[in-house]
């Protein structure tokens, strides 16, 4: 796998010096990618074929100082590693099915996980107490997704995709097409079609726009805003346009729903008027 596109909303790398914040345009600043206390966000990693397992797991906060061994509480909550031998690659899923019975306060942590030989180092997180504020974001498809460069498991394990986004729905899009006839001067419409499309804006590093542009290609896409209503996506686009701190993108996120409406065969016949059999119009003709 190509290691600068990310395929997890939680990205690890072989090197901690890969970490966003460390790039030399970001400037030190650490994005806030916003986690539930008490677990990771779900997760894959991509190794060559091993037999070997994970050995050990560590969280650690922002300034490397260890925080906690998770190497029993991740292996508990779901973790473990798909084989696929014949194509030369395993892939470690976590699908983060229940929560740690680790405390983890408030703050910014990074994990730490090695299987013996290969060692990953996940990017920066930031543990919320409360996410009923923010804009959830879910995708996943019913089978794994195939790619040149690997696969995305989604079954054995089931796996769900999870993103949090400091965000909120807003000036939503209101579009309209009809087809007809124009007779006369005037438009006699045979079918018309009006949607809305959800808006929203947030600002989202590389490796977040690596992810979320799988969104728009997967079976299922859910959206739940901070009032709890679920959105059942039909479409999902996501547009990046690179800020001046090179590190973040402002990302305009549109989708639709189930809010089409449609109207066929209107026109021909005035509301209300019922028309003549035989169009003599005489006193056999009703209003």
């Amino acid at each position: 796998m190509i290691q600068n596109n990310n395929i997890s909303v939680l990205p690890w790398y072989t090197s901690i010096e890969q970490q966003n914040h460390r790039k030399s345009y970001a400037y030190g600043t650490i994005y806030p990618l916003f986690t539930p206390k008490r677990t990771l966000l779900p997760f894959q990693i991509m190794r060559n074929t091993s037999s070997r397992n994970i050995t050990g797991a560590q969280l650690y906060d922002k300034n490397g100082v260890l925080f906690a061994d998770i190497t029993t509480a991740l292996k508990e909550t779901g973790l473990q590693i798909v084989p696929f031998a014949s194509l030369g690659y395993d892939v470690i899923v976590y699908p983060s099915l229940l929560p740690f019975a680790i405390d983890t306060p408030d703050g910014i942590y990074y994990a730490r996980m090695t299987d013996g030989v290969n060692v990953w180092y996940s990017e920066m997180f930031t543990i919320v107490g409360d996410l009923s504020g923010y804009l959830k974001i879910e995708w996943y498809d019913v089978e794994n997704f195939v790619f040149d460069a690997g696969q995305i498991v989604y079954q054995n394990p089931k796996f769900h995709n999870v993103l949090y986004l400091c965000t909120e729905l807003g000036k939503p899009e209101y579009s309209f097409e009809e087809e007809g006839e124009t007779r006369d001067g005037y438009f006699f419409p045979e079918k018309q079609i009006s949607e809305k499309t959800y808006r929203c804006m947030a600002l989202a590093p590389e490796y977040l726009c690596d992810v979320m542009r799988f969104i728009r290609m997967s079976d299922k896409v859910f959206v739940t805003d901070k009032y709890g209503r679920q959105y059942d996506c039909d479409t999902f686009l996501i547009t990046p346009k690179w800020q001046t701190q090179g590190d973040l993108a402002s990302v305009e996120i549109e989708f639709e729903t189930a809010t089409v409406a449609k109207k066929i065969g209107r026109g021909y016949i005035t509301p209300g008027r019922k028309g003549d059999f035989n169009n003599d119009f005489n006193n056999d003709f009703k209003i």
